[in-house]
């Protein structure tokens, strides 16, 4: 059982709806897209009791109460199973009832997927990034097999989740979006597909641009060819300045890798205002309620 793993950050959506994010450093991913501070292990090292102190610290300081939707994400969450598996055991004696995961679907084999079932785990998040298994083992440095196996796999435990996929001109264009779509509505034409703009400003090697609108529209209208439920987002859409507001408690650790996040983030989002306080005001502080 893994003790201890590194937190970068907790993202506490503020409106419009309350709901939070617990980010655990380390990905068996190396993602030529990723420019995500969670990649590495970064952050803070903390034991699954130490971090549910934070948690419950944090949610205290920005809401004056504990969140009842949270998204364990990364990095990747189950790269450290038992760790996972401990945390959502924590944050369901909190009286926590919507519980998620955010993750690549390498790792999710029989065992996993049953115990995830048998936690309720509530919804899942499923990155399908590439359909070609050329193309994705160059993009991740892994192959998607598992990846594929693991969308009939969920599917066949009933539980709640969704596939996304980053477009990425060039590279994870309209036929990627086509094969994957058609992928999916094999297994059911009810499962959810969403779509994700590219955002290559953060990144030192620009692989590729990010897409305009119109091509975002034409993905999502490929897609829809297959499946019944497809959606796409934009930066626009993410960052809309109305009614979207949120706080991350970062590690004060990493205060000045997260400084050139953003900046970045302020010349490409014009609604760019991410408030933050850090681990250490949050652990020391007698406030409450501060959203």
């Amino acid at each position: 059982m893994t003790a201890c793993r590194k937190v970068p950050f907790l993202t506490f959506v503020v409106s419009p709806d309350r709901k939070a994010k617990i980010n655990l450093s380390g990905c068996n991913f190396n993602c030529k897209g990723c420019f995500a501070i969670a990649r590495q292990e970064a952050g803070r090292l903390l034991s699954v009791k130490k971090l549910i102190n934070l948690f419950v610290k944090s949610c205290e300081c920005i809401y004056g109460r504990i969140v009842d939707d949270v998204q364990m994400t990364g990095g990747e969450p189950t790269v450290h199973p038992d760790y996972l598996f401990s945390l959502i055991q924590e944050l369901r004696k909190l009286g926590i009832s919507k519980i998620g995961i955010s993750t690549n679907g390498y790792l999710l084999d029989n065992r996993l997927v049953e115990k995830l079932k048998s936690l309720k785990v509530n919804y899942i998040k499923l990155d399908l990034k590439v359909w070609t298994n050329k193309i994705h083992r160059w993009y991740t440095g892994k192959s998607n097999v598992n990846i594929l196996k693991a969308v009939e796999l969920l599917y066949g435990y009933a539980l709640n989740f969704y596939a996304r996929t980053i477009l990425i001109p060039g590279i994870i264009d309209f036929d990627e979006i086509e094969k994957i779509a058609k992928f999916l509505s094999k297994i059911s034409k009810g499962i959810t597909y969403k779509i994700y703009q590219f955002a290559p400003e953060q990144l030192k090697n620009k692989i590729s641009r990010a897409p305009c609108k119109k091509e975002m529209s034409m993905a999502f209208n490929v897609a829809r060819r297959y499946l019944e439920n497809v959606e796409f987002y934009t930066t626009e859409t993410v960052y809309k300045p109305d009614p979207y507001k949120c706080i991350e408690v970062r590690a004060d650790e990493l205060l000045e890798n997260f400084k050139k996040i953003d900046e970045i983030s302020k010349q490409v989002i014009e609604t760019w205002n991410m408030q933050y306080l850090t681990m250490n005001q949050v652990l020391n502080s007698e406030l409450q309620g501060q959203s």
